[in-house]
């Protein structure tokens, strides 16, 4: 049997390689002491914006990478026909309204007034038909008819002039409604003195007594219901006709404020590939947007290792593209499930497999961290 004497030289190397494997081994163990390092990824909070409606692209105000404020208009649709109709439902609405006072303004006196007066000539001519007519009462019914014709031209008159004035601003509006009142009642008269004349003149067939009480009723029941106002149903209906009209008129400004594209907050623009022209659909993202909030970490302790940190801690974080500068980090939260979790645990070694995620807020990151980035966070360091 031979035997070998390695040089000094070489027992050296052995010698330091066995006491670099010894610490390397220690170190590997770790002590719940010492201060831990894990990797993980440095992440920045987006947010993808768009339209609810969509449309054709108007103008496109800023370019990748550009800074925004909030409420900045990133894009703007076109909005032509969405005003269109925003201004028609208005017109609506108004209309309804109006609608609405009248019925609530109830019947004016003019109008109860006509009324009674078409009641009262209908009932004479009832009467007369009845009764037969002398030569006396047709001489008389001429002479209402020149009365009646006579009333007739100075109310028409009067109106004329009414209206010249209302058009010009020198007259309120319940004169011009008077003068319109007093020209529709003098109309009346003359209709029913010239229906009169010609009754007496010929005089009434069964027929004819049937039709002037049927007018007669008919007046009486226009007479009533200008008494009696708007019915509760005809108020409600109206007002239910505004509210659906103001509810429209709210939809289209809803709406019509989808085709500005805002942002939400102070950003910079990761993506945005648009031009003028394109169209673009409902709910689709037109831009994605980096918020400008502090970036954080997403890393991962070990499950032996879990003790050692907890919310609200102040870790070290480090990346390779500064590796001069340590960043002060402050954990967010510790997941509260284990991930990568085998079926069967049985071995001190296996246990060791689990691992928690861990959210490292750094707000000194500033410009410099950037989503993507690799990092290294220390917990239990002399910063904490």
């Amino acid at each position: 049997m031979v035997s070998f004497i390695a040089p000094a030289w070489v027992r050296r190397i052995a010698l330091v390689g066995a006491t670099a494997w010894l610490l390397s081994t220690v170190v590997g163990c770790g002590s719940r002491d010492e201060p831990l390092v894990v990797n993980g990824r440095v992440e920045v909070d987006d947010v993808h914006v768009g339209s609810k409606i969509g449309g054709r692209v108007q103008e496109v105000n800023f370019v990748e990478g550009e800074r925004v404020n909030a409420g900045e208009v990133i894009v703007l649709l076109e909005e032509g026909e969405l005003a269109a109709q925003l201004d028609r439902a208005k017109a609506s609405a108004a209309q309804a309204k109006a609608e609405l006072d009248l019925l609530l303004a109830g019947t004016r006196q003019e109008d109860i007034a006509r009324a009674e007066a078409v009641v009262e000539a209908h009932s004479a001519e009832v009467r007369l038909r009845k009764k037969g007519f002398r030569e006396e009462e047709v001489l008389e019914a001429e002479a209402q008819v020149a009365s009646a014709r006579s009333d007739l031209q100075f109310a028409s008159a009067e109106f004329t002039r009414a209206v010249a004035l209302f058009e010009k601003g020198a007259t309120d509006r319940r004169e011009f409604d008077n003068k319109k009142a007093a020209l529709e009642t003098a109309q009346a008269k003359m209709d029913i003195a010239l229906q009169r004349r010609s009754l007496y003149r010929s005089g009434s067939r069964p027929e004819e007594i049937a039709m002037a009480e049927a007018r007669l009723a008919e007046a009486l029941a226009d007479l009533e219901r200008l008494k009696n106002g708007s019915r509760p149903e005809e108020i409600a209906a109206e007002r239910a006709a505004v509210e659906a009209a103001t509810a429209q008129i709210a939809r289209l400004q809803s709406q019509l404020e989808e085709t500005r594209i805002l942002a939400p907050s102070e950003a910079v623009i990761e993506t945005l590939d648009l031009e003028r022209g394109d169209l673009v659909r409902a709910g689709e993202a037109v831009a994605v947007l980096n918020l400008k909030k502090s970036p954080w970490v997403r890393c991962y302790v070990p499950e032996n290792r879990l003790g050692t940190v907890n919310p609200g801690d102040v870790v070290e974080v480090r990346v390779d593209s500064f590796p001069n500068e340590v960043f002060s980090g402050k954990v967010r939260r510790l997941s509260a499930e284990a991930e990568f979790t085998p079926r069967n645990i049985q071995t001190p070694e296996k246990r060791s497999e689990l691992v928690f995620e861990m959210k490292v807020d750094v707000p000194d990151g500033g410009e410099k961290l950037r989503a993507g980035m690799y990092a290294d966070v220390t917990i239990g360091s002399r910063t904490r």
